[in-house]
């Protein structure tokens, strides 16, 4: 596992990404994330982006979709086991 220590909402954020296999825009995760565990008092696009500064996800802007599209970075799979 990595040097960062992640909170169970950020995990689960990366579980709902990772499962999207990068078709999923900020928006539909938002609803996927809720949907699975919750509303929540987060802003989705900033928690991705924040996960994107730790390289464990990467945005995808060259296809249409609110906030990109979303997919995790091989640095991201230790916390999905």
């Amino acid at each position: 596992m990595s040097d960062t220590a992640l909170s169970d909402w950020q995990v689960n954020l990366l579980t709902v990404v990772a499962d999207g296999g990068g078709d999923l825009d900020a928006r539909q995760i938002d609803l996927r994330v809720t949907s699975r565990h919750g509303p929540g008092e987060k802003n989705m696009l900033r928690e991705l982006e924040a996960l994107q500064e730790l390289g464990l996800v990467v945005r995808d802007d060259s296809r249409s979709g609110v906030g990109g599209r979303w997919n995790v970075t091989p640095d991201a799979r230790p916390y999905l086991q």
